[in-house]
């Protein structure tokens, strides 16, 4: 359960344009479905905080949360360790990509263009500015 919760709060904060509070934060996850106390939420931000998956800034009395390049680093490794190494891993990829969305399916293709040092293809729109993460694969 913790881990489907700290799930959840990341993806909030990925999808914020700002930094945001505890109060914040739960008013995003109840829009989301989900139903958690205040202090569930602001136990979560401290620990992921205390993690180093979280960089805080004071807001008023309390602090605000935004995720750090650790936190998108520790998803991607995940990502790749449900992936596996097995013969299956061509299947498990195609699934993934047929379920991308247009604006996934360019971003992606962007990161792929970046990683091999070319321009991404001129026919594929390019990823929104600001959705690219701030260190793409090496």
């Amino acid at each position: 359960m913790a881990g489907e919760l700290e799930s959840a709060v990341l993806a909030v904060l990925w999808e914020a344009d700002e930094p945001l509070t505890p109060a914040q934060t739960q008013e995003a996850l109840t829009r989301d479905g989900h139903d958690l106390a205040y202090t569930s939420v602001a136990t979560t931000l401290v620990r992921l905080h205390g993690k180093g998956l979280l960089e805080r800034t004071v807001a008023g009395r309390g602090h605000a949360y935004t995720p750090t390049a650790a936190a998108a680093r520790q998803l991607a490794d995940r990502m790749r360790g449900l992936l596996g190494d097995g013969r299956g891993r061509a299947v498990v990829l195609s699934h993934f990509v047929a379920g991308l969305t247009a604006d996934d399916e360019a971003t992606l293709l962007a990161l792929l263009a970046a990683a091999e040092g070319e321009p991404a293809n001129r026919d594929e729109a390019a990823a929104p500015a600001g959705d690219e993460p701030s260190d793409a694969p090496s």
